[in-house]
């Protein structure tokens, strides 16, 4: 073939290359397998699809960009590392003045992440191979396109006052200043870069603030993308590869390095959740999706009222600015959610909704949470013409629950034994979720929500476990049991 028709060739691939960041990986990029000692060509397995994906919506976007933040929680050996080595890769090499920040908890870890990069340019083809100037252990340059990879230890001061093109924390959750280092380099991010997050999960640390990140974007409280990869992501991997590959390894250990599903990843450990982690598991098994969702989504409907039943109606009010605000509709008799609200509501939309429940519920007893926006809000539901209110006082003059040091003590512990003996039926997986994250810690042994997560399903449930003792049955009395005896228990003359 004469050396144009070489040429031209060259010239229709790197053209290829550089429009599809998946034809370039798939095609052109080679990686070290360590265990077989063996030069590896860049598989597409399923799961990296998305990130990838991402990437070329970013790329494809006209100036300015709209920046991309990607938060990825993981197992050990999914190929995080080695497909972002590759996405740094087409950037110095398809793009001009690109600028990559890599930064592990140590110098040399994050050496090695740059040092992936190093070795997928030496091993393309002369003509999309690049020569590198500086090459060393911690900077490389593309002089051809004007590009450069820099590797950084996690500091508080890392990345500070410079530009960049994309910033990869590897293993972020485990950064002694991870908080610190994204506040540095957010700024830059911000004018239209990519940031990558990946992480397998500490265990040990169930504030860290990854975990916070990773809990503002599942609620959609920040810009970040949330994306999980499990054990069996790989399609090779079987149960008897897990069994083998944690072979050893503690309970939270198998948990951290080798999660199978989000849950088991992102649960507290069984030694700081304030509930029972198997119960839980069991309730959310066990969760339904709504018959009717109204109101724009802030109220969902899981069964219709029955005339007769006993309903109570537990709230925790937010002003519906920060904190969203729920409140639940649960039947007395079966210990079952029946109806929610729950979101970022004004005042006023939260107390028209309340009211419009209160009617279709035949008068729940009614017990808001007695903090700022809850006083704001029982005024409303009185002046609106709600009668049956909980009151927190003999005297029956303080409407709504009153949550103080000296009984939540009491209401969290009583809501703990109620789910340990699996006594209620929730239907929101949200709330179960709230639940798992609800944690002790030596400043708060009676628990509290672990950093980014929200408080308001433990606080509700807590109430229901407290005014449900009170509750007027007329000639009836309330008895407690597993809502699998529900079917031939229930409501027994006193």
């Amino acid at each position: 073939m004469r050396q144009s028709d070489n040429s031209e060739k060259e010239d229709i691939e790197w053209r290829k290359c550089k429009r599809s960041l998946l034809y370039y990986l798939s095609t052109y990029v080679y990686l070290q397998d360590r265990v077989t000692q063996s030069i590896i060509k860049w598989r597409p397995h399923p799961h990296l699809l998305q990130l990838i994906k991402l990437v070329q919506e970013w790329a494809d976007q006209p100036h300015p960009r709209k920046p991309l933040y990607i938060i990825i929680f993981k197992s050990r050996q999914v190929y995080t590392t080695s497909t972002i080595a590759g996405i740094v890769s087409w950037l110095m090499t398809f793009f001009e003045s690109s600028k990559a920040l890599e930064s592990s908890q140590k110098e040399d870890d994050a050496n090695e992440i740059l040092a992936r990069s190093k070795f997928i340019n030496e091993n393309h083809p002369d003509f999309l191979r690049l020569k590198l100037d500086p090459s060393q252990a911690s900077l490389v340059g593309y002089p051809a396109t004007h590009g450069r990879i820099r590797a950084l230890p996690s500091t508080s001061a890392a990345g500070r006052s410079t530009d960049a093109t994309l910033v990869f924390p590897d293993e972020w959750e485990f950064h002694d200043d991870a908080e610190k280092n994204f506040a540095a380099v957010k700024p830059t991010i911000d004018k239209g870069g990519i940031f990558i997050g990946a992480s397998t999960v500490d265990k040990t640390n169930v504030n860290s603030f990854p975990k916070k990140i990773w809990a503002q974007a599942k609620a959609g409280e920040n810009n970040f993308i949330p994306i999980f990869w499990g054990y069996f992501v790989v399609p090779e991997r079987t149960e008897e590869t897990y069994e083998n590959d944690v072979r050893g390894l503690e309970d939270w250990q198998k948990e951290g390095e080798y999660p199978r599903n989000e849950d088991e990843a992102m649960s507290a450990p069984k030694t700081l959740s304030r509930f029972n982690v198997e119960a839980l598991k069991e309730m959310k098994g066990e969760c339904i999706s709504p018959i009717r969702i109204e109101y724009n989504g802030w109220v969902k409907i899981y069964k219709e009222p029955v005339a007769g039943r006993k309903y109570c109606f537990p709230i925790d009010p937010s002003e519906g600015s920060y904190d969203p605000s729920l409140g639940v509709i649960i039947d007395s008799q079966t210990n079952e959610e029946v109806a929610k609200i729950y979101g970022k509501i004004p005042l006023d939309d939260q107390a028209r909704i309340d009211y419009d429940l209160y009617e279709r519920y035949y008068h729940p007893y009614i017990a808001p949470e007695r903090n700022a926006s809850g006083l704001t809000l029982i005024e409303k539901l009185r002046d609106m013409g709600i009668t049956n209110f909980y009151f927190c006082d003999k005297q029956g003059e303080k409407p709504g629950w009153w949550t103080s040091s000296a009984n939540r003590g009491v209401m969290i512990q009583d809501l703990a034994e109620n789910i340990r003996l699996r006594q209620y039926r929730i239907a929101d997986e949200e709330e179960i979720n709230e639940l798992q994250s609800f944690i002790r810690t030596e400043k708060h042994p009676d628990g509290i929500a672990r950093g980014g997560c929200h408080d308001e399903a433990p606080i509700v449930w807590a109430i229901y476990s407290q005014i449900r003792k009170s509750m007027r049955m007329g000639e009836m009395r309330v008895t407690s049991w597993k809502y699998s005896d529900t079917q031939t228990r229930g409501i027994y003359p006193s």
